[in-house]
């Protein structure tokens, strides 16, 4: 885990992710050998933390995302807080996010009633100047 951190620390020093970041970040989420929810979990802390991505950046991004997350056949309400976060992080809905999550709702084995919720939650949210509540 020591060496995700120093991945993120040197990948987001100037926020954002540049072609030649794309080896380093490839090296750390094949490190282990497989695609898992800790990949998920560093992607997602880059996505979020750069101001500025390169787009092959973004094409590994949602691919490795739909791919783990759609191992199972399902989206669990665990895997659905990465989700959230990376909505709402930037305080604005991109259309490659919508495009995203209706490709992975499309290719759920079953829908869940859970996921439904959130997944029109998503899509009836204005792409900015949305509130998530509190103050």
């Amino acid at each position: 885990m020591k060496r995700l951190g120093q991945v993120l620390t040197t990948v987001l020093a100037d926020k954002a992710i540049g072609s030649d970041e794309l080896d380093l970040i490839g090296e750390a989420v094949v490190a282990d050998g497989k695609l898992d929810l800790d990949d998920v979990k560093l992607l997602v802390e880059l996505y979020c933390g750069a101001r500025d991505r390169d787009p092959a950046f973004d094409n590994v991004f949602f691919d490795t995302l739909e791919h783990v997350l759609l191992e199972d056949g399902e989206i669990s309400p665990s895997e659905r807080l990465y989700l959230l976060k990376m909505v709402y992080s930037d305080h604005e809905i991109l259309p490659r996010e919508r495009e995203f999550l209706t490709r992975m709702r499309s290719k759920l084995a079953r829908k869940c009633p859970d996921f439904e919720q959130f997944y029109e939650t998503m899509m009836a949210a204005p792409a900015t100047n949305w509130c998530v509540g509190g103050k």
